[in-house]
């Protein structure tokens, strides 16, 4: 059985990497031309750094996702691009998928599985869509090159769910994710959708939070809360109390207290993982905040909820990109 994996940042070559290495088949769907001319200057390998050690771990397939010859079927895909990239990157290659396919959604952010649903398969049967909740703390070296600060050790570090569509569920598990939940070092499970529907609140929270505070800051995540920063603090309980607010009834048993608790053992955790919206911002890209704190703000504002601070964030991350 083949894996496909659209987007090669920091998650997806930490899968791609880890599924490898543990003897799967996986090919790497590339953006361009001239990227798949670089990935085989590198030996179609991934450069895999975790706890003091450097793996480099090849033999992985290769093809770009614009190559419209292609026409094989494609039926498990994990989708580990930005956000904001997600439908103008899978658009071409949805003629691949069909309605036996699998895909899994490795994003950080909310809204891209909806957003999928009404572009690529308004009037049609979709592919089964799963969603990932993923803790695994990864930096980007370099292209192909990868730093895991974190999650390995995490018995909660990867959940994955069943997004519901109007498709009939299956009940059992696909293969591709058994093979994800066969590797230890994933610490992966498949759980019901209402469970990982909290969690997906969860982690928006967490990068809400400190995502947005750091890149703000341009720092570690550690920096956010170092010595005690009550600056960086107030910043994220003040973006954690308007979140709660607009998903509380999402979140049945949460308080803001047990919300922040979260976001600061999250923080400590991570500390020394450089948070992907600043990645973003160091190497002048658009960032994900519109699917992080952007999704809050929207939302608060349907329901008529102050997201003052949520709107802050989007507005100075955006006022950054346009200076790039």
């Amino acid at each position: 059985m083949g894996i496909h994996i659209l987007g090669t940042g920091a998650v997806g070559c930490h899968i791609a990497a880890t599924l490898k290495a543990n003897r799967n088949k996986v090919t790497l769907l590339l953006r361009s031309q001239d990227h798949l001319k670089d990935f085989k200057t590198r030996n179609n390998s991934i450069t895999y750094r975790c706890q003091g050690k450097t793996d480099i771990v090849s033999g992985f397939g290769a093809s770009i996702t614009t190559d419209t010859s292609d026409k094989s079927p494609i039926n498990s895909l994990i989708v580990a691009t930005k956000t904001h990239h997600t439908l103008k990157a899978l658009e071409p290659m949805a003629s691949r998928l069909s309605p036996k396919s699998n895909i899994l959604l490795m994003q950080n952010g909310m809204g891209v599985a909806e957003e999928l649903m009404k572009s690529l398969w308004p009037n049609t049967t979709p592919p089964n869509i799963f969603v990932g909740v993923n803790r695994h703390a990864v930096e980007r070296i370099a292209p192909y090159d990868v730093h895991q600060h974190s999650g390995y050790n995490d018995p909660d570090a990867l959940r994955i769910g069943r997004f519901p569509t109007n498709a009939q569920a299956q009940s059992e598990v696909p293969e591709f994710l058994q093979k994800i939940i066969e590797i230890p070092r994933l610490q992966a499970a498949v759980l019901p959708w209402e469970e990982i529907r909290v969690k997906i609140y969860k982690k928006l929270f967490v990068n809400s939070c400190i995502n947005g505070v750091a890149s703000v800051l341009m720092t570690k995540n550690i920096g956010v809360i170092k010595d005690g920063n009550p600056g960086g603090i107030a910043m994220m309980r003040a973006i954690c109390e308007e979140g709660y607010e607009v998903f509380k009834d999402e979140m049945p048993g949460e308080t803001v207290e047990s919300l922040m608790e979260m976001v600061l053992r999250t923080n400590q955790e991570a500390g020394e993982n450089i948070s992907s919206t600043l990645q973003d911002i160091r190497a002048k890209r658009q960032t994900e905040v519109d699917y992080l704190n952007g999704y809050i703000y929207r939302i608060g504002q349907e329901k008529g909820i102050n997201v003052k601070s949520n709107q802050a964030i989007v507005n100075l991350i955006h006022a950054r990109e346009v200076l790039y």
